[in-house]
């Protein structure tokens, strides 16, 4: 019965890790993460906010945030460390809201102060970032 338990602790992901010493930090179960906070404003070419425009970090990761009707976006989330010094704009909503708008990729390294140092091994530390205007322009 033991080892059915342990084999299926195994399948599931869990085990036991030892720890010697107290230079050594305790195990810890999960990923890397930082937490990231971004306010922007969305506007097109005339500086009138856009709607509607979704905002991903880093192009690989799901939905931050979505602007919303003053085209500001104040979003938190998580995500591995190093992914939030790549924005990502995109209008996915096509003629909707002001017509449709080219996708933005937007590095932003030298816009993003570390807030919170990190703790352990997994969390990285809190991050954010104001861009202030962003501006879109029109598809032809």
């Amino acid at each position: 019965m033991k080892r059915l338990i342990y084999a299926l602790m195994a399948l599931l992901g869990f085990g036991m890790v030892g720890c010697e010493g107290e230079d050594r930090a305790a195990p810890e179960y999960g990923c890397p993460y930082v937490n990231f906070n971004l306010k922007a404003r969305v506007v097109d070419e005339a500086g009138e906010p856009i709607p509607g425009i979704e905002v991903r970090l880093n192009n690989d990761w799901g939905k931050l945030a979505e602007s919303d009707n003053l085209g500001e976006i104040d979003a938190l989330g998580s995500t591995f460390p190093g992914n939030q010094y790549e924005i990502v704009f995109k209008d996915v909503d096509g003629e909707a809201n002001g017509g449709e708008f080219e996708t933005l990729v937007l590095d932003i390294t030298d816009k993003v102060e570390q807030t919170a140092e990190g703790v352990g091994s997994w969390y990285a530390g809190d991050y954010k970032a104001e861009l202030g205007d962003v501006t879109l322009t029109r598809k032809e």
